[in-house]
């Protein structure tokens, strides 16, 4: 079984329940509430980010008050008509129904036969908002069990609904079709590509927020859903009874649909709006780049945090970043700053290298401090946030090219040396860089997005 762990939870939960309250269509994960995830290696990923998804409140399935009709209807709003919803797979826009209609019902994108086909009170993954999507009754049927996979040939189209800016057109592989040869655990069914990344994101949140144990809350008992190219452990799944270990797929296409397909305005909303009313986030919708962390050992060595997208403090002079951009706010070139990490940040094998971009040839200060700037919300300074708080060491000062420059370079300590790290700390790491062109405020400076590094020994 694999352990979950709660001790992140009460921060999270009420970082994001006031963050949604405050603004319901923000469409953006609360400056916090990512803050005690350490992407070090896999398993510990795994187990920092199931410590602050898990524990979610349960929405009923269908009820006289608020359920996941309810909450699906406010979730996937079509963005050019907002009394309808658009379908997960036929990319129709229907009127918001509730149960009992001929237009949508809710599809399982893990299908509910393979672990937990009988709803109640302590089945969390029944009616888990984020695995759920409205979908054409007629599409739902021809899916059925089959696993997400590739169908290139022996397969039957289904088309789709050109709305909001997608989908439409027959006739060629893949095209904006969606593609099956069945309904069983050996069939396959091939997400359309304007929203394979969704089906895909939605299945590997159900892999890390499920991990078996005990709810924190109520105390029930969960299953350990785990994702896998294996058929026969899928097949081997559907029991008729809820059991304690169950799988689905297919894992491989699943990567690879994530990075096809990256969370968009209308998944992102769906994410924060979910979020409002079970109290926990998808993850990888928020940071698709932990998908091959977990399942290619491919970690970056730090975690993006303090945009200047609006999900902290406001940028000074409405000059916001794009959400979903992971930047700084917005400088003269019309772009906002950014700051990445790559390599190894262990002080034993140091090979981190920050990389800042989105910048105008000037000079750039690369700093690290001990805190996050106002619970990673950061402060006005200058024209954007500063980020990085508490301590300050300043790394070195370099001159962009392209926009862009980097620390170390050639003849440069390493990051841990001139930062005087130890293993087990925890630091901030920012640019502050020269924008000297009349934009925003006299002050002719403004920085990137914060980069939080836990350092390994």
């Amino acid at each position: 079984m694999r352990m979950s762990r709660h001790a992140a939870r009460a921060l999270s939960l009420v970082a994001l329940v006031a963050a949604s309250l405050a603004s319901p269509s923000a469409a953006q994960a609360p400056a916090a509430y990512y803050a005690t995830v350490d992407t070090t290696d896999a398993s510990t990923l795994r187990a920092t980010l199931h410590a602050v998804i898990d524990d979610h409140v349960k929405i009923p399935y269908t009820a006289g008050t608020t359920d996941t009709w309810n909450v699906l209807a406010d979730a996937c709003e079509d963005p050019t008509n907002s009394a309808n919803v658009l379908d997960v797979y036929h990319n129709e826009s229907n009127p918001k129904q509730t149960a009992g209609n001929t237009f949508y019902d809710r599809e399982h994108t893990w299908p509910n036969s393979y672990g937990f086909p009988n709803d109640g009170a302590d089945n969390y993954p029944y009616s888990d908002c984020h695995m759920l999507f409205p979908c054409d009754q007629s599409y739902n049927s021809s899916r059925g069990n089959a696993p997400y996979g590739s169908c290139a040939s022996g397969c039957t189209e289904r088309s789709t609904f050109v709305n909001a800016g997608m989908g439409g057109g027959t006739g060629v592989y893949p095209g904006n079709s969606n593609w099956n040869n069945g309904s069983v655990s050996t069939s396959v069914w091939e997400t359309w590509i304007g929203r394979r990344g969704d089906v895909a994101r939605a299945i590997l949140y159900a892999d890390v927020r499920y991990e078996g144990g005990f709810h924190g809350t109520t105390g029930f008992a969960e299953p350990d859903l785990i994702v896998t190219d294996n058929v026969a452990l899928i097949a081997g799944s559907a029991t008729g009874s809820n059991i304690s270990v169950a799988y689905m797929g297919l894992l491989t296409t699943l990567r690879q649909w994530n990075q096809q397909d990256p969370p968009d305005a209308w998944e992102r909303r769906k994410n924060d709006r979910v979020a409002f009313y079970q109290g926990n986030r998808n993850p990888f919708i928020d940071h698709p780049e932990w998908v091959e962390c977990l399942w290619g050992n491919a970690c970056p060595p730090g975690v993006d945090f303090c945009f200047g997208d609006g999900s902290g403090v406001a940028c000074p002079c409405s000059n916001a970043s794009a959400v979903g951009a992971s930047t700084g706010c917005l400088n003269s070139l019309n772009v906002g700053g950014r700051l990445a990490g790559s390599g190894i940040a262990r002080v034993s094998n140091d090979t981190l290298v920050l990389a800042g971009s989105g910048m105008p040839n000037s000079s750039a200060l690369y700093f690290q401090g001990t805190s996050a700037q106002s619970a990673s919300s950061g402060a006005v300074f200058g024209d954007g946030l500063r980020c990085a708080a508490g301590t300050v060491i300043r790394l070195g000062t370099k001159s962009n090219v392209g926009g862009g420059s980097q620390y170390p370079d050639v003849g440069d300590a390493s990051v841990s040396v001139r930062g005087a790290i130890t293993a087990g700390n925890v630091r901030m790491y920012q640019v502050w860089y020269r924008n000297a062109a009349a934009f925003c405020s006299v002050s002719t400076f403004n920085l990137t997005n914060g980069y939080r590094v836990t350092w390994g020994a």
